[in-house]
């Protein structure tokens, strides 16, 4: 579909305030305004949009530049933007319903409870004065554009009544709703419970029992947001200056989702890059001096406490030698039905820690109970953070707007500068953990595998609720409670930084970090094999030499490495797995005889990739998925070598028993034939992403198979029912992890994809947004960029002022009453 054609920029400039702008946004004197132009709107922005619906947002002063992002940011996204600021209202459930598996009443309950709405307003007064007019401004931005539309503002959610006009407090409730942990895993928070509770105590809704502490741990670590980030040096790249590759992997649906823009305040701010929809400022970008990534951090924001309540009285906890109250918070939630609006009540008990979690099966008895710290309870500067990294002029300030305010909540962050320096930081927030508490930690762990286990897989850390010594302790950090900049993750290398989720112990593979508090993850510990991955595409010697014979990468070699989508897992395992088939014909599984030497033909002319066009790997799909996601990495079934902390990037290595690999074999083969799919069937046949009812063939993979590119599949069942634009189906195919009756339905993975350089003449970036730019079916920019994923076509960034001149598609002035 082609985009309409927008006035010529020879007519745009024939206009005078329009010609003031568009100069301003392409670095010019903003004083030399015409003294015709209007002065009196308190909030005036320009919004120049390039090719694929890229917004280049220019304004004087920070109010202002909030105002014209926000209205931009409605044009594309106005329903997720509503979305996000009804769910951090704590009034989903009144709007949508009570959700899957009441999944709206309890984040309702757990929004109401931590007190987030009421905090908004104090959190707001708070911020710099900058931040606080950037906030304002964004809010008065989107009122704005609602107020334009007011008949009408389209897209999925035209017409619904939770579409409307909101205070900038709304704006800092939502954005405390994200730097938080809690409200993801509530209805853990909500299952909690106290022996012999009344039913009133309940949600007498909620049916669904509470969540598996898999599915708990999975919540407090983000497990649906992910990430690769290589900063190299200048002695990797070929000219000598630093490059970046970002590559977050994140939902494709909902309001988790990237959003492209370009902002700048005149001799101010310059910063172009994404952001989350419905918040200000960019969050992974680059200015004219250096660029920066995010990874979704190994660190543990959280905490889990044991405590033992007291039979005679069970709202009293153990606290040294005596007993100490329990908390209550009272929350009322109204929940519409189909008889029309039902008010559900409920409370949350908490500790002086925090608030009681529910945590089945880790004990059975009823007096021992959970409590949950967060750290990033009261994180929130993050934005202020954020916004001295775009302004940094070099990496020492960068590195410096970090130490100020402390205040990542979640994230790495990996950067690389014009002069060629690679820096990777874990500013992420966690907790100050007393000695003794580490050392008592430690000592649970070495006596329990589980424990153990669960620390290495799921990233659970419980200490004993009732020590004084297991508190927090002190510390100067700008955050009450939390590890100091100087006891955080700072590792800057001459060759090159990267993270791949996985802690920082390896974050340059050449000199293996030290370690440091056990809530920035573990040390000599398995890596995943996608870290295993994206050491081997950076490696100068590696296998696949994607930096070329003289070891330095360009851009393209960045880009091509990361599309190649080779599989680590199927270069490990194949060859054994195709001598296992060598002496195999007929394999009994499930009663059923079934012959694999068609399915060993496949694989063995497989080209281990996963593009669209590869012939097996579907069927290698569905046999390494039937192993434990967890032998991957830790000794299992999968592997024959075990882990070995002094070669942590080749172990575990080899084929676990052979006949066992070709019983899983079989059973993938059953499961392609109940899709009635050819054993050869080409991943792009599908593998799919599934845009309101458009279907577009994607390459890359998921976590088992060891590919840096990755995108993962869920059925439907698994997403937001409130998000129409997903049109996967539901319907699984027998006992396959992933495919459906509409194939493998990408709802995460690779999604703001960019590389940056710089030359002598600035930085170079070329980028892809893999789900679009605009959220809105009927726009131009719904799928024009999957499309450009699809084929692997990257395009320019537009960021030098004649560049996004040459490319104007159209110019539009904002303006407040």
């Amino acid at each position: 579909m082609k985009t309409p054609a927008a006035p010529s920029f020879k007519t745009l400039m024939a206009t005078p305030l329009v010609t003031t702008l568009l100069l301003a946004g392409c670095g010019n004197d903003a004083s030399q305004e015409p003294a015709a132009a209007a002065h009196s709107a308190r909030y005036q922005a320009s919004i120049v949009r390039t090719s694929y619906g890229i917004p280049h947002i220019t304004a004087n002063d920070w109010g202002s530049l909030g105002f014209g992002e926000a209205y931009a940011s409605a044009e594309d996204h106005v329903c997720n933007m509503a979305l996000a600021l009804l769910q951090s209202r704590g009034e989903s459930a009144l709007a949508l319903g009570a959700g899957e598996n009441d999944s709206n009443v309890a984040r309702d309950i757990v929004i109401k409870a931590l007190g987030i709405p009421d905090r908004a307003a104090t959190a707001l007064a708070q911020q710099t004065p900058e931040v606080k007019d950037w906030i304002t401004g964004y809010s008065a931005g989107y009122n704005h554009y609602l107020a334009e539309h007011s008949a009408g503002v389209g897209s999925w959610c035209n017409g619904a009544d939770w579409v409307r006009p909101v205070t900038p407090e709304e704006f800092m409730a939502q954005y405390l709703v994200l730097v938080q942990t809690l409200p993801r895993v509530a209805t853990a928070l909500v299952g909690a419970r106290l022996p012999n509770s009344p039913a009133k105590d309940a949600v007498a809704s909620m049916t669904a029992p509470a969540p598996s502490v898999m599915d708990t741990l999975d919540g407090l670590a983000l497990s649906d947001m992910g990430s690769n980030a290589w900063a190299l040096a200048g002695a990797r790249t070929e000219n000598g200056k630093g490059m970046l590759l970002a590559n977050p992997h994140y939902p494709w649906y909902g309001t988790a989702r990237f959003w492209e823009k370009h902002l700048t305040i005149p001799g101010e701010y310059n910063a172009y890059g994404a952001g989350l929809i419905g918040t200000p400022g960019v969050a992974i970008g680059f200015n004219q001096h250096l660029g920066w990534s995010h990874t979704v951090s190994d660190s543990k924001r959280t905490v889990i406490y044991q405590l033992t309540l007291n039979p005679e009285n069970p709202r009293e906890y153990r606290w040294g030698d005596d007993w100490r109250e329990l908390s209550p918070t009272e929350v009322r939630v109204a929940v519409a039905d189909e008889q029309g609006t039902q008010t559900v009540e409920h409370t949350i008990w908490s500790s002086h820690h925090g608030p009681l979690i529910a945590l089945p099966g880790i004990t059975d008895d009823p007096y021992t109970v959970f409590a949950v710290r967060d750290a990033n309870a009261d994180n929130i500067y993050t934005l202020s953070q954020w916004q001295a990294m775009g302004q940094a002029d070099s990496m020492d300030a960068f590195i410096a707007a970090h130490e100020r305010y402390n205040a990542m909540p979640w994230v790495n962050t990996i950067a690389a500068s014009a002069d060629g320096r690679a820096v990777y930081i874990d500013n992420s927030t966690v907790g100050a953990l007393t000695d003794a508490a580490v050392e008592t930690w430690q000592q649970q762990i070495s006596a329990n595998p589980k424990l153990k286990y669960l620390y290495l897989t799921q990233g659970l850390v419980i200490l004993d609720g009732s020590r004084a010594d297991h508190d927090w302790r002190e510390t100067d950090a700008p955050i009450a409670n939390t590890e100091p900049f100087g006891r955080r993750p700072l590792i800057e290398s001459e060759q090159f930084v990267f993270n791949a989720n996985d802690s920082y112990w390896l974050s340059d593979p050449a000199a293996p970090a030290k370690a440091l508090s056990p809530l920035y993850g573990a040390t000599q510990s398995p890596r995943s094999v996608r870290t295993r991955m994206n050491v081997e595409l950076l490696r100068p010697d590696g296998p696949f030499g994607y930096a070329g014979d003289d070891g330095r990468f360009s851009l393209e070699e960045v880009q091509r490495a990361l599309f190649s989508n080779d599989s680590l897992s199927a270069h490990l395992l194949l060859p054994e797995l195709l001598t296992a088939c060598e002496s195999a014909e007929v394999v009994e599984v499930k009663g059923s005889a079934v012959d694999v030497r068609p399915a060993c033909a496949v694989l063995a002319s497989w080209d281990r990739s996963f593009n669209l066009d590869a012939k097996g790997a579907v069927l290698f799909r569905e046999w390494i998925t039937r192993y434990a996601y967890t032998d991957t990495t830790i000794n299992g079934e999968l592997f024959a070598v075990p882990f070995d902390p002094d070669a942590p990037l080749t172990t575990p290595s080899g084929l676990a028993n052979p006949y066992k690999a070709l019983q899983k074999l079989a059973e993938a083969i059953q499961v392609l034939a109940s899709a009635n799919l050819a054993l050869d069937v080409a991943l792009g046949e599908v593998q799919k992403g599934h845009r309101a009812g458009t279907a577009i063939a994607l390459h890359g993979g998921n976590r088992f198979e060891g590919i840096a590119n990755l995108q993962v599949a869920a059925n439907r069942a698994r997403q937001p029912a409130d998000v129409p634009t997903y049109t996967g189906s539901s319907d699984m195919i027998g006992d396959s992890r992933q495919l459906t009756r509409s194939g493998y339905n990408i709802v995460h993975g690779s999604s703001f994809i960019m590389t940056l350089g710089f030359t002598d003449e600035g930085p170079t970036a070329e980028a892809i947004l893999s789900y679009s730019q605009s959220g809105d079916p009927a726009s131009v920019h719904f799928t024009d960029q999957t499309e450009l994923y699809r084929d692997k076509r990257w395009r320019k960034i537009l960021f030098r002022p004649e560049d996004v001149e040459a490319d104007t598609l159209s110019v539009r002035r904002v303006e407040s009453e």
